[in-house]
């Protein structure tokens, strides 16, 4: 007896449809995150970091980005390197990221972050 569809098939399809769904989900991640930020000088939108597998804790006061494509697209670039079992890290590192996600803007007084994350993982539910 033979196998119609070998085991090795099935696990490669598994990790290939593993792997997509882990970047359709950052990149979904970073998206809800980039149109949820406040924007005055686009600092704090240009200043969401991707990285994979550990955290990156740089930021740059001169990187702006209001309108978000550009942000998105670096981060979109990280994303793809990631596979099955590996942490996607989003993050902004701004000395002032912790006070807007705990409410201290007009704009999203909700934060950002956390409404992201609660939109993307209900989604996904």
């Amino acid at each position: 007896m033979a196998w119609k569809n070998k085991p090795t098939n099935f696990a490669l399809e598994v990790k290939k449809v593993g792997d997509e769904h882990l970047r359709k989900v950052s990149a979904e991640m970073l998206q809800q995150v980039i149109v949820g930020s406040p924007v005055d000088t686009g600092a704090f939108r240009g200043n969401h970091r991707i990285s994979v597998n550990s955290p990156d804790s740089t930021y740059d006061l001169s990187t702006a980005d209001k309108g978000g494509s550009a942000t998105q697209q670096e981060g979109n670039q990280k994303i793809l390197q990631a596979k099955l079992g590996d942490l996607v890290y989003v993050q902004n590192n701004l000395p002032y990221a912790v006070a807007l996600e705990n409410g201290h803007s007009q704009q999203r007084p909700l934060g950002i972050y956390s409404v992201a994350f609660m939109n993307v993982s209900s989604k996904y539910k």
